[in-house]
C-alpha cells in the first residue's frame, strides 16, 4: 500500500500576489503592503500608501515573498491605495517646507524652556494634517510643554496634529492631546531600577534623570544615509 503524501508547505520564496514590500518615510522605513484593488506595480514605482502613521508617499521596491510578508509586516503593514499622482508630486514641496518651519520652531521652543529634549527630525504626512516630530531625551511632561508653548505661539496651526516619536528608546508615539507626565514620586526609583517605571518614555524621565539615550543606532543610520548619498560623515 502507498502511503498517502501530504502537499509540501509553500516555498517561503513564493510571492504574494497582492503584496509589496515598500519604502516610506524620510528614514526610509519599510512595509510589506496589501493593494486594496488589482493594481499591477513594478519596482521603483511611486504609490500612495496608508502606514500606521497615516497617508504617505511610497515607492515600490518589489514584490512581498511569504517570508518578507512575515518579517517585514510584521513591524509595519499598511494598505496601497493608489499609484501617485502629479498632484501627490507637486504637494511634496509645500509639505517638505511646512515640515522645516515646525521644526525650526519645535527646536527654539525646546531651547527656549531648557527642555532635556533633542529634536532630531520633523515629517509632514501626504495629507497636510498629521506631523510626526522625532526627538530623543525628556519625558511625557516636557513633550507637553513644548506642545502647550507651540499652540500658544501660533506654530501649529489650524486642525494640524502632532505626534512626537522618541527614537532613544521603544517605540513610543505621543499624541499632541494625551500627555500629563507620570508625576509619581517614586519614579524610576521602583526597586532602585533606572528608567521611568510608570511613563514608560524610553528616553528617560524628566523628573528623576534616569534613564540615558543610546543614539548609535540612530547615528549609524544617519552615516549609511550620508555615505549613499556620499556626503562625509562627521567624526
Amino acid at each position: 500500500m502507498i502511503a498517502r503524501r501530504e502537499p509540501l508547505a509553500p516555498a517561503v520564496t513564493a510571492v504574494v500576489s497582492d503584496q509589496y514590500v515598500v519604502a516610506f518615510g524620510k528614514s526610509g522605513g519599510l512595509g510589506c503592503f496589501t493593494v486594496i484593488e488589482p493594481l499591477e506595480l513594478e519596482r521603483g514605482d511611486q504609490v500612495v500608501v496608508r502606514t500606521p502613521r497615516g497617508l504617505e508617499l511610497g515607492e515600490v521596491l518589489g514584490q512581498a515573498t511569504l517570508r518578507q510578508a512575515r518579517l517585514i509586516g510584521a513591524q509595519a503593514s499598511g494598505d496601497i491605495l493608489r499609484r501617485a499622482s502629479g498632484e501627490d508630486r507637486a504637494a511634496m514641496p509645500r509639505l517638505q517646507q511646512q515640515a522645516e518651519d515646525l521644526f525650526a520652531a519645535t527646536r527654539a521652543a525646546a531651547a527656549r524652556l531648557a527642555l532635556p529634549v533633542q529634536i532630531l527630525d520633523v515629517e509632514m504626512l501626504l495629507d497636510g494634517r498629521h506631523a510626526l516630530v522625532q526627538f530623543v531625551g525628556g519625558g511625557d511632561a516636557d513633550v507637553t510643554k513644548l506642545v502647550e508653548t507651540l499652540s500658544i505661539q501660533g506654530s501649529i496651526q489650524g486642525e494640524l496634529q502632532i505626534r512626537f516619536e522618541n527614537l532613544a528608546g521603544p517605540h513610543v508615539e505621543h499624541d499632541d492631546h494625551s500627555h500629563g507626565g507620570c508625576d509619581k514620586p517614586d519614579c524610576g526609583r521602583v526597586n532602585g531600577a533606572g528608567g521611568c517605571a510608570t511613563c514608560a518614555t524610553g528616553g528617560g524621565c524628566s523628573s528623576c534623570g534616569s534613564g540615558q539615550p543610546d543614539l548609535r543606532a540612530y547615528f549609524a543610520h544617519l552615516r549609511g544615509k550620508m555615505e549613499e548619498t556620499h556626503r562625509i560623515p562627521l567624526h
